[in-house]
């Protein structure tokens, strides 16, 4: 797949113009939840040291990406993968190893997060690049699967984001919504709230408005590969995983 850059800078390829503000916000929230990570953190990932003072969130995100990658396993051909909001490149590095023949690009709009993903995975299938999606032209129809890992929260309208993902697939292509919470209608308002709220106690209230919450309407006709279920049985037995479900949807 044949990709038009304006330019490239560190490995990554920018198809659209740079905007920080919301970048370099989101870097601090990051740093200050001691979410940023070194190199070799990050080459480790999903996989954490128990000292990560995120580390049971890490441990449910290793479930929810061996579920991924093993569904991956059963392609009988070659995908082109777009992983939106890919940040660090973790998860688009887990499903290029999944095959060589799988073609793989990590997109975001965090250039610090993507040039160190550029840095840290070399890989023949991966390439990371910059870009507003909704002001892509050359990504029609071009992927036989799209990801959202724990990002589609971050895009203020569903149904905007959903018909501009519709065009990048490719017939029979497929998204993939994992990680990423949704809503009944009555809770949106609380859900907000709790937001402002922890965005406060950090200090950046302003970051939320940059975090969305979507109501699971919007899915209900997405099939699930996954179905997070409280279950009495499991907390006596201490097991968990995690609290979001899987989506798919097939075009």
């Amino acid at each position: 797949m044949e990709i038009n850059a304006l330019h490239k800078a560190n490995n990554v390829l920018y198809l659209t113009t740079v905007q920080s503000q919301f970048s370099n916000m989101y870097i601090a929230v990051r740093e200050k939840e001691q979410r940023l990570f070194t190199d070799e953190e990050i080459s480790n990932l999903p996989y954490t040291s128990i000292q990560n003072v995120h580390a049971k969130e890490w441990k449910l995100r290793q479930k929810s990406t061996t579920r991924f990658t093993y569904y991956l396993e059963t392609k009988q051909q070659p995908q082109i993968i777009l992983d939106i909001g890919c940040g660090n490149g973790w998860f688009s590095k887990e499903m290029a190893l999944v095959s060589k023949k799988n073609h793989i690009i990590g997109l975001d709009v965090n250039t610090e997060e993507l040039e160190q993903a550029s840095r840290i995975f070399k890989y023949s299938n991966l390439q990371f690049v910059y870009g507003n999606i909704f002001e892509i032209d050359s990504f029609s129809k071009q992927f036989d699967i799209i990801t959202l890992n724990g990002s589609v929260q971050y895009f203020p309208d569903f149904k905007e984001l959903f018909q501009t993902l519709q065009s990048f697939l490719k017939p029979k292509g497929e998204i993939h919504i994992i990680d990423s919470p949704f809503y009944a209608s009555h809770k949106i308002i609380e859900a907000g709230n709790r937001t402002l709220d922890y965005y406060t106690t950090l200090g950046f209230p302003e970051m939320a408005a940059n975090y969305h919450h979507h109501e699971i309407k919007y899915v209900s006709n997405f099939d699930v590969l996954y179905k997070y279920q409280r279950s009495i049985i499991n907390k006596l037995l201490g097991k968990k995983d995690s609290p979001f479900s899987w989506f798919r949807y097939t075009k």
